[in-house]
């Protein structure tokens, strides 16, 4: 027999405990326990009373220890998927077309794109928005290079490189509020998932995955999606309404407190005529179906919002969606989802736990779709597929990493707050500009990468770290900005080669800088306009360049151009000889 594990689904509404381990490929259910809040101490899958749910939970525990014979001392846990926020960004960058993209511009890019996710969640600076959240993964959607949609950027070369990523984010507080809760309780922790992952693992084993189906989750409080496609579970949501919503319209509609609004939500189901008594003590006995009737409006809006969801993750209606949690069995959701979504109502169906054939030992109130997430938390325990929770020390800063494994350098780096200028150490910005019309580009120099030791030892930002770990960088240093001067540009085809009286001589090119006149050892400005062309000479033009003083002198100046009589305004070209003499008046 494998370890026990002790899985424990703190909801909305109920408490599960459910006690079970692995014989062979099944999971055996040893014994399990539901208690409901007696108080609305949580909303929405989020603990507002620590003391009150606590003590709930502390009641369930004690009496599994009853019926087992022995302690439990620890617990896995899922937190809610309500609390998941999911952000989509783009991040984009110029690079030198002359270099190829090298996995560090990759890991920059997503990282940059990382940044920009967990500021848009939280309005902060990247380094204090991660004292607040959890990045629980993230996972590229496309990568652009030059705008075009290209599947891998490595190797390539181009002018910009871009990537979009979905980032899912989970609040620390929400983690540290069910430590305290295990903790009142005498429990550690043994495991921490999130309520979408725990419910998808046994209801979209690995096996169905390469299909396209969306997993919906319908509690009290909210309705949690986790999406599969082309092998893996790819986007999770969340829908901040669901069973709760329709309870509330029963009590407006009927003048019913909560929990008798409750208890004739539940009855729908089984019985064709509910009796109730209301605020104003007056008892009444209504067929089912009046009261469906009473809450179809709300049972559509609340489909409504789920499908849109779903359509928002996914991008098109997925090929099939599971209803699981107790919210899934509202009489006429599944059509309505259906409707909504477009797509056939056989495509929309329920999972039972009984229906899932290696989980054994179910039944009694740990049964249908309610009891899916509970066992599913501690199916994540026993396959070892929740997320790590880990600490580490980094320049003396105490981080905590949350993630599905080992962390790398980079991620634990990351999660610090650390942006990836600091620890990759990116070249300086190139240098681009026009040059008679064509594009050039002066790469910038290249950054000196951080210096990293993990625990003493010199580390690379791909390699795992050990919980506990102590991390110390040394940052990155960015490089120079590419620079350059008009004179790196000046060849000899610019210039203008002329003989006076024999005399070689060369005439430097007209330069303009945006349409100024510019010297050749002038800055070339970013995103300038440059032109550099052959001057355009006279032969007056030579008096400015040579000594040929005719003050004084007696006579007139003779000009010939390649031994033809000239004047001052003959233009001249590349390799022309010019003869200049004085001719006295009287010859």
């Amino acid at each position: 027999m494998s370890r026990e594990v002790f899985a424990l689904d703190i909801g909305t509404r109920t408490v599960v405990g459910v006690v079970l381990h692995k014989e062979g490929r099944d999971i055996v259910i040893k014994d399990y326990e539901v208690l409901e809040h007696e108080t609305r101490a949580m909303y929405s899958g989020q603990i507002h009373d620590v003391e009150v749910v606590a003590g709930c939970v502390r009641r369930l525990k004690d009496t599994l220890e009853k019926r087992l014979g022995y302690k439990l001392d620890k617990a896995a846990v899922a937190a809610a998927g309500r609390v998941l926020i999911t952000v989509q960004t783009r991040a984009e960058k110029k690079i030198s077309p002359f270099k190829e993209i090298d996995v560090n511009d990759i890991k920059s890019l997503e990282a940059d794109a990382l940044g920009k996710a967990i500021k848009a969640v939280s309005g902060k600076s990247t380094r204090e928005a991660f004292l607040d959240y959890h990045c629980v993964g993230y996972s590229v959607i496309k990568s652009y290079l030059e705008g075009d949609p290209m599947e891998n950027l490595l190797g390539q070369k181009g002018r910009s490189i871009a990537v979009d990523i979905v980032a899912t984010f989970l609040p620390r507080s929400v983690v540290e509020s069910l430590i305290t809760v295990l903790k009142r309780c005498e429990l550690d922790l043994d495991s921490i998932t999130l309520e979408p992952i725990a419910a998808s693992i046994i209801a979209i084993p690995p096996s169905m995955r390469k299909l396209n189906i969306a997993l919906i989750d319908i509690g009290a409080g909210t309705s949690d999606i986790a999406i599969s496609r082309d092998g893996s579970i790819f986007a999770y949501g969340m829908v901040p309404m669901a069973g709760d919503e329709i309870t509330e319209k029963i009590c407006e509609a009927f003048l019913l407190d909560f929990p008798e609004g409750e208890r004739v939500k539940r009855e729908l189901l089984t019985r064709t005529s509910i009796e109730f008594t209301d605020i104003l003590g007056f008892q009444r006995c209504l067929e089912s179906r009046e009261i469906i009737d009473a809450v179809k409006e709300a049972v559509w809006n609340l489909s409504a919002k789920i499908a849109e969801k779903i359509l928002e993750l996914n991008g098109k209606p997925p090929a099939a969606v599971l209803c699981i949690g107790g919210g899934s069995l509202l009489p006429g959701l599944q059509e309505a989802i259906a409707a909504n979504l477009e797509i056939p109502q056989e495509r929309v169906g329920i999972k039972n736990l009984e229906s899932i054939q290696f989980v054994k030992g179910a039944g009694g109130s740990l049964s249908g779709p309610f009891a899916v997430t509970p066992v599913g938390i501690g199916v994540n325990a026993l396959e070892g597929t929740t997320l790590s929770f880990s600490k580490f020390c980094v320049n003396e800063e105490v981080v905590h990493v949350l993630g599905k494994d080992k962390p790398t350098v980079f991620q634990v780096l990351i999660q610090a707050g650390f942006p990836s200028s600091r620890i990759l150490g990116l070249p300086g910005p190139a240098l681009t500009f026009e040059l008679n019309g064509e594009l050039k580009v002066v790469p910038g120099k290249l950054g000196q990468p951080a210096v990293i030791t993990v625990d003493g030892h010199v580390a690379g930002l791909d390699d795992p770290v050990e919980d506990g770990s102590k991390i110390v960088i040394e940052e990155a240093k960015p490089g120079a900005p590419g620079r350059a001067k008009v004179a790196d540009f000046i060849s000899d085809e610019y210039r203008t080669e002329i003989y006076v009286n024999g005399r070689k001589m060369q005439i430097e090119p007209q330069i303009t800088i945006n349409g100024k006149k510019a010297d050749p050892e002038d800055e070339i400005i970013d995103d300038s306009s440059v032109v550099i062309k052959k001057p355009e000479l006279i032969v007056n033009d030579i008096f400015n360049i040579i000594d040929f003083d005719l003050k004084g002198m007696p006579g007139y100046l003779e000009i010939k151009v390649n031994g033809q009589p000239a004047t001052l305004t003959t233009p001249l070209n590349d390799g022309d000889s010019v003869e200049l003499g004085w001719k006295n008046i009287h010859e």
